[in-house]
């Protein structure tokens, strides 16, 4: 930003009639330092690597989605299990400050998956800096050590997305989680969304309007499953959170169905993420 008014005397200068094809003058323009800001705010980051343990990068374990959004000085996404949200200030030299303050969702996931998040959420604390190289954005610590490492993401679409539960609440003020919580799955397309609930396949009827969604009652098979243990539980848990559905929202890679309260019903994922 310095260099402002160094451009703006030569566009003046050249305005006026002056000779802009000075060699003095151009080469001043030339060999002047312009330090730009990475282009990094309103753009979904997903996180594909992280400074491990050993202190070597890793790649991101594929059954879990973390990624973050930068946008008018607040910060957001999800760790893995939880969403976070907190805030942030660019300064000069890409000096990145995170705000003290981060604030997440309380929702219990695997234990591998918990593990995962509060090593990517003590990493994100330590972030000073940050850079973007092409389609990647690179958080880095006070000694320029790269600690995460992101691509940029275009959200998924609600449609014609094949979706695979995270999450599903269990009609008593809570958001379950299990290693069978993935066997319930879910496409929109052409007002009927279809999948498995766990055990049996159904559909249902949905409409959309906005960001507001209506999902009528699942029609399933009439299969019943003895194991996994509990999945026939889960089932008609994950068929009573759909209809208590009344608005969505989409990030990169999920998909958040809530009630009239802003409570959350069910989480998705993209399947196969």
């Amino acid at each position: 930003m310095r260099h402002l008014p160094l451009i703006a005397a030569l566009v003046a200068i050249c305005t006026i009639g002056a000779a802009c094809g000075n060699d003095s003058a151009s080469t001043t323009l030339e060999e002047a330092e312009i330090v730009e800001q990475p282009v990094f705010e309103d753009v979904d980051w997903r996180l594909v690597e992280y400074r491990g343990e050993s202190g070597e990068m890793a790649p991101m374990p594929g059954q879990t989605t973390v990624g973050v959004r930068f946008s008018g000085g607040k910060l957001g996404g999800t760790a893995g299990c939880n969403r976070y949200f907190g805030s942030y200030v660019l300064g000069e030299a890409n000096k990145l400050t995170l705000g003290s303050e981060m604030g997440s969702t309380q929702m219990a996931c695997e234990p591998e998956v918990m593990d995962q998040e509060h090593r990517y959420l003590r990493l994100l604390g330590q972030v000073v800096a940050i850079d973007r190289a092409e389609d990647h954005l690179i958080l880095k610590n006070a000694d320029s050590t790269v600690l995460l490492k992101f691509v940029a993401t275009e959200p998924a679409t609600l449609e014609d997305t094949a979706w695979q539960a995270t999450g599903i609440n269990n009609g008593q003020g809570g958001v379950a989680s299990s290693a069978t919580t993935s066997g319930s799955t879910a496409m929109f397309a052409e007002g009927q969304v279809r999948g498995i609930g766990g055990c049996n396949r159904f559909t249902a009827t949905y409409e959309i309007e906005g960001d507001q969604i209506t999902i009528g009652p699942a029609g399933a098979t009439e299969k019943l499953c003895i194991e996994p243990e509990g999945i026939m539980e889960q089932e008609q848990q994950f068929f009573e959170a759909l209809g208590r559905a009344r608005t969505f929202s989409l990030t990169p890679e999920k998909l958040d169905l809530r009630d009239e309260n802003g409570s959350l019903q069910v989480s998705f994922r993209v399947a196969g993420e």
